[in-house]
């Protein structure tokens, strides 16, 4: 199946029933196996199916029902270089902001050059190839849809301190508001702080993921110390991944 050969309302229909299921949202989204440039592919990694299964089960256990708010989800994944991590980054933009309407999301990461020419550039590699393309306009920093530019977005931001504003007043009461850092150990404590502003309300989402290089800040709280308790904690030994 297509997009080319279903309607709008057919694929939305067909779209929503990945809801709480982003694994078997990114096994029918993409051309896997097919002519192209995932010929050679029958699907994610192992690691990343694992994750994307444990976000299923998160999702379900919350049961939002688009009007009572939600405990956030919470997922931090620790790893070496090169497992993957901007591809599974793109699968989540993809799958919110097609089964989510009206969400609204940032994706931020250490340095404004890993942002765009790796996790940005990654996000409008994977979303061109994914059946909802034609819904969303992706642009150098920012992903809209068509029909709702101003309310159904997911922007890339600066994580310098100086831009912790960008970060603040990210609410969906009715959707999901998500972030996702990329190279998470090095973005600002007080840029993660006031992202916590935007978990309040809706059925919200925090991915961090990073390398393990520092011994101090938020990433490593989260992923290794003092609160991780309260987040979904992974560490990917980059030997074991497929790519």
């Amino acid at each position: 199946m297509t997009a080319t050969t279903v309607g709008d309302r057919e694929l939305a229909r067909a779209v929503s029933e990945y809801y709480d299921d982003p694994l078997g949202f990114v096994l029918f989204a993409y051309q896997w196996g097919k002519p192209g440039p995932l010929r050679d592919h029958s699907g994610p990694d192992e690691w990343q199916m694992q994750f994307l299964k444990e976000l299923g089960e998160q999702v379900r256990q919350r049961k939002f029902d688009g009007t009572a708010p939600v405990l956030p989800i919470r997922f931090t994944t620790a790893s070496g270089h090169g497992i993957g991590k901007s591809v599974l980054v793109a699968f989540l933009v993809d799958w919110i902001m097609s089964t989510r309407p009206h969400a609204k999301g940032t994706v931020t990461a250490n340095t404004f050059q890993q942002l765009s020419t790796r996790t940005w550039a990654t996000i409008q590699t994977w979303t061109r190839r994914c059946i909802t393309a034609h819904w969303f306009t992706v642009t150098s920093d920012k992903m809209y849809h068509n029909a709702f530019k101003d309310s159904w977005f997911c922007s890339a931001q600066s994580c310098k301190e100086e831009n912790s504003e960008a970060f603040a007043g990210q609410h969906a009461a009715d959707s999901t508001s998500f972030y996702i850092f990329d190279e998470a150990s090095a973005v600002p404590d007080r840029i993660h702080e006031v992202a916590e502003g935007g978990l309040t309300d809706g059925e919200p989402m925090f991915f961090l993921f990073g390398n393990a290089t520092r011994s101090q800040g938020t990433f490593h709280r989260v992923t290794f110390g003092s609160e991780r308790r309260r987040w979904i904690v992974r560490s990917i030994d980059s030997r074991s991944c497929r790519f």
